[in-house]
């Protein structure tokens, strides 16, 4: 194996470690330790779903981790393999290298493909490089773009297959990571979009993740070229629990990895632009020079038809689930208002927020007009913001049964709204 193929293995280690960093501040803010239910990975999509057998899941990953590790790991990889393999064989939106820009806007999500737009960039984006996993939107693919999978030919797959193979079994073996080894089940994807793009002649890179996997990869591919990297805000930094506004904001956990090689960042304002210059950007890339712009974030509100004049929108996310669910209640018996409840566009639903009564706001594009929010720091209180719609604010972690005074102040805002209440 080349020396360029083993320092992809140690990026994808330090990419891991981030992913770390993230789920272990998740499991502290839902009072859980990771040791609970086998350092599953995700846990703000796990947590809600299996709370009610904790001990039982616990020991069916235990089962499962084990299996992974003594090759159930290369299983899912080699299955993985044919089945993206099979997609570049099928890929219709192929590279032109007639037409290559150098300039590349990854859409690792669906929500990047919303974000790295004109009206916050200042320009349009030369070409997108698009992934199977996150369609663009029709606004997006109107542009240049060609798929990832593209790119890669059979020996490719093939490469990739062995760093991910690789890949796990180090992560199983070193000291801080090897609880976490079925963080692995990224490896096969992130190595074999990590060979594509050392492919491309880059000049510039354009990427809405702030520090996870795929940031670290956009990173570590630039650290090689003599390109730039742009990085867009997509969502609120410091927004998991509600601090002393006189102290400076953080992020609420300590990245393994910091990003070296941002040239260029957007965000909304001077508060986050703190958190990436001390948590995000590593001091080589502050003393290089990092030009910032600010952008408002803006969403497309829909008014909906509701019997009642007043109307509330939970925003919603697997660990504040019990708190929504006990405040809807209350409220409910209180006040004539409509509910809704717009769960996290990443993480499922609980059957408790399925029972309840509100009326479930589906699909990432879609937000009602309503008079106020309820939810944790969150995205959506910016962009509602921006359209003069304000928001009860709560940690992500408030206990319900510590709520009063949450209670009370949505009760003071309905009052003042002259919300009519029940007899």
């Amino acid at each position: 194996m080349t020396d360029q193929r083993l320092k992809f293995i140690v990026d994808y280690i330090w990419a891991t470690e981030n992913e770390i960093a993230i789920d272990n501040s998740v499991y502290t803010l839902s009072g859980v330790s990771p040791a609970e239910i086998n350092y599953v990975p995700r846990p703000s999509k796990i947590l809600g779903k299996f709370s009610q057998n904790r001990k039982l899941f616990k020991i069916f990953v235990g089962v499962f981790k084990s299996l992974w590790n003594i090759g159930g790991s290369a299983i899912y990889f080699f299955y993985e393999m044919i089945i993206l393999y099979r997609h570049s064989v099928r890929c219709t939106d192929k590279r032109d290298a007639r037409g290559d820009s150098g300039e590349y806007a990854l859409a690792f999500s669906s929500r990047a493909g919303d974000i790295l737009q004109p009206s916050i960039l200042g320009f349009e984006p030369k070409c997108w490089i698009t992934f199977p996993w996150a369609p663009l939107s029709r606004q997006a693919r109107n542009g240049q773009h060609f798929d990832i999978f593209s790119l890669l030919e059979k020996r490719d797959f093939v490469d990739a297959f062995k760093l991910a193979v690789i890949a796990s079994r180090k992560l199983a073996c070193r000291k801080r990571t090897k609880h976490w080894t079925l963080q692995s089940y990224t490896a096969f994807r992130w190595f074999a979009v990590r060979i594509a793009l050392e492919k491309l002649d880059i000049n510039r890179l354009l990427i809405a993740e702030h520090y996870d996997r795929w940031a670290v990869l956009a990173d570590r591919v630039i650290s090689k070229k003599d390109a730039s990297l742009v990085l867009v805000q997509h969502g609120a930094l410091s927004g998991l629990t509600l601090s002393d506004q006189t102290r400076q904001a953080r992020l609420p956990f300590t990245l393994a990895h910091r990003l070296s090689n941002v040239a260029q960042l957007f965000v909304y304002d001077e508060s986050s632009r703190a958190i990436f210059e001390s948590d995000v950007l590593s001091p080589v890339c502050i003393a290089k020079g990092v030009a910032v712009n600010f952008f408002q974030p803006m969403i497309e509100l829909t008014q909906l038809p509701s019997e009642h004049t007043v109307r509330i929108l939970f925003v919603g996310h697997p660990i504040c689930e019990a708190l929504h669910v006990e405040l809807y209640k209350k409220l409910s018996r209180e006040y004539n208002v409509s509910f809704y409840y717009k769960p996290h566009p990443t993480a499922g639903l609980s059957d408790s927020v399925k029972q309840q009564s509100w009326h479930i706001i589906e699909g990432r594009s879609y937000f009602p007009v309503v008079e106020f929010l309820i939810s944790y720091p969150s995205t959506l209180v910016n962009e509602y913001a921006a359209s003069g719609i304000s928001a009860v604010l709560h940690s992500l972690d408030q206990d319900k049964d510590f709520s009063s005074g949450l209670l009370e102040s949505v009760k003071s805002k309905l009052d003042t709204l002259a919300c009519k209440k029940l007899v």
